[in-house]
């Protein structure tokens, strides 16, 4: 409120008004910026529809086991004379030992859900080590990947996740999108 004994000169008017119009600019330009933000938001979203039914995969070592089977990809750096797999429950118990492919590059091994006694494992997320030798015996690294097939696709927090069984990865994670094999 002004003082009419003390009325405001006309410069600090201005300057007022000035400051009032800068301020009722900014919000306007949060409002827009916050609208483009939820827009591309949603393009995220929508693009992520693509990925429904194909294979991808991320960095990590975790498989689903649905439908009697979980998927599992790894990396060697070289061929391997020998490729030893291990597959271990949530609590970290072994549940199943076996051999994997052997080829320099990008290898997948698709568990049947059985341990090494043939008994069906219940289905939820599994954990995959591998160990791959030469054939003088020293160590190959092999970078193993969570592997699955997309069925759903949710967002959180403006953040685009792809789900499979009960793993779900964040969409720029993905390291690789393919077709899956029909066998």
């Amino acid at each position: 409120n002004q003082d009419p004994t003390n009325p405001t000169d006309t410069s600090q008017l201005t300057q007022q008004i000035a400051m009032l119009s800068q301020v009722e600019q900014q919000i306007s330009t949060n409002k827009n910026l916050e609208t483009l933000i939820q827009l591309v938001n949603a393009q995220h979203y929508d693009s992520a529809f693509s990925y429904l039914g194909k294979q991808v995969e991320a960095l990590g070592d975790l498989g689903a086991l649905e439908n009697g089977k979980a998927l599992f990809s790894y990396y060697l750096e070289n061929e391997a004379a020998k490729v030893d797999i291990t597959i271990k429950d949530s609590e970290g118990t072994v549940v199943y030992t076996g051999e994997g492919t052997t080829i320099r590059g990008r290898n997948q091994f698709t568990w049947d859900g059985k341990n090494n006694d043939g008994t069906a494992m219940p289905e939820g997320v599994y954990t995959i080590e591998v160990s791959a030798k030469d054939g003088g015996g020293g160590k190959i690294t092999a970078q193993t990947y969570t592997t699955g097939i997309v069925n759903a696709i949710d967002s959180v927090g403006g953040q685009v996740y792809l789900s499979f069984g009960d793993l779900s990865i964040p969409v720029q994670n993905v390291t690789s999108l393919r077709i899956p094999d029909q066998a």
